[in-house]
């Protein structure tokens, strides 16, 4: 049985977790790896990083992912090689952080019905426009071919295209090993966490008042003076 005090901390950990993720529920923040490596790939073209920009960042290719069905830690391979995580203009014309031709853009955007800019140099400036198109076209090779180093190859499309996609793939494994490692060890401080709550319930079930009947279970604490139901009858008892 769950004590009220067990709850409440186990909730309070809950909206914890989600404020490393989020701010005000809308801005996301991004993971200790994506940030160390958007700072060190920036640095080396020596450009200027705020938290701000990073997480804005992060929330634009996790929401794009989403939408297209693609790995956002994959993705962030992509830009890492690709541009360092800017908005670079590359050789033969390539634009920003996904590196693609205004050309190739239309291409895709009458492919896969994208709203096309009102001028497609906003490629270079205008970064989450250049993401979902990246992505949108990745997602759309992967679909077609299968496999995620032959999406890359057909994306590339020039004679060191094989080169490039294993590049980008031992990429993606040590992002995603990171992002793993990160992963368990916020899973690992939630379960120590709710282990020590654990240790409470003794305390907080001499605390609480249980009234129980064939078809719920009531748990009244004085500490927080807060009703927790977990049965269909919602009546109080009156003490």
């Amino acid at each position: 049985m769950f004590s009220l005090k067990k709850i409440f901390v186990i909730l309070l950990l809950a909206f914890s977790v989600v404020a490393l993720f989020a701010d005000d529920l809308q801005t996301v923040t991004a993971p200790n790896w994506f940030c160390d490596a958007v700072v060190a790939k920036r640095g080396r073209e020596n450009e200027k990083t705020t938290d701000t920009f990073i997480d804005e960042l992060w929330q634009t290719i996790s929401s794009t992912c989403e939408k297209y069905e693609m790995d956002p830690v994959f993705i962030a391979a992509v830009i890492s090689v690709e541009s360092n995580f800017t908005n670079a203009k590359g050789a033969g014309g390539v634009l920003g952080m996904m590196q693609i031709l205004p050309s190739t853009a239309k291409s895709i955007s009458n492919l896969l019905n994208l709203e096309k800019p009102s001028d497609w140099n906003q490629l270079l400036t205008d970064y989450k426009l250049n993401i979902t198109y990246g992505t949108a076209y990745l997602s759309h090779l992967f679909k077609k071919t299968g496999s995620l180093t032959s999406a890359l190859e057909s994306y590339n499309g020039g004679k060191n295209k094989k080169a490039y996609a294993q590049l980008i793939m031992s990429q993606y494994e040590n992002y995603k090993l990171k992002h793993e490692a990160e992963l368990a060890a916020l899973s690992s401080t939630i379960k120590t966490l709710s282990l020590t709550t654990e240790a409470t319930d003794v305390t907080a079930d001499a605390s609480a008042t249980v009234v129980s009947s064939s078809n719920q279970t009531k748990i009244i604490s004085p500490l927080f003076a807060v009703e927790t139901d977990f049965g269909t009858d919602t009546s109080v008892p009156n003490n």
